[in-house]
């Protein structure tokens, strides 16, 4: 689904008119709808405003997606995926534990150019299986923040003012 979908999907569960959206990011009516149905881009300097606005997790994810291409997280749209918070906590565990199985069965201590084919193999599969568990937490914070009514941006925020007080990062 394009960004311009998610926007609209994000808009209408923040209940917000495409007049009042426009008004928040200096954007007119029209051309919210323009982006919204794909015959315009958002525009990147928007974007971000865009994201604080909405404080939506799969817009988020959307609009990160957007920037970097298929290297990040998607919204899980398929005919297969019940995005309900039961089933997804369920699935996140899930994903969670056999990421940890698989990172478990391999070993980093020695050197990379060291690793035989079998081991090489056995890392892919074990990134693999980290990036499904990375997808499915991505999915249940944007779904439990959705659902509860809870801030994405201040999460995000307050992760980061973590992150920083312990000197994880400078800024």
């Amino acid at each position: 689904m394009a960004l311009g979908e998610r926007l609209k999907e994000a808009r209408d569960a923040a209940e917000m008119t495409q007049l009042e959206f426009g008004f928040e990011i200096n954007m007119s009516r029209s051309a919210i709808g323009m982006i919204e149905i794909d015959k315009r881009k958002l525009p990147r300097e928007v974007t971000k405003k865009a994201v604080e606005v909405l404080d939506d997790g799969f817009f988020a994810m959307a609009a990160a997606e957007e920037a970097v291409g298929y290297s990040w997280v998607p919204k899980l749209d398929g005919e297969n995926v019940d995005l309900h918070r039961a089933s997804v906590t369920m699935k996140t565990q899930e994903e969670l534990h056999e990421a940890l199985e698989a990172i478990r069965r391999v070993c980093v201590a020695n050197h990379p150019r060291s690793m035989d084919k079998y081991s090489r193999a056995e890392l892919k599969e074990s990134l693999l299986q980290v990036v499904d568990a990375i997808v499915a937490l991505s999915t249940y914070a944007a779904v439990i923040c959705r659902e509860y009514g809870l801030s994405w941006v201040k999460l995000w925020r307050d992760h980061r003012k973590k992150l920083k007080e312990r000197g994880y990062v400078k800024a």
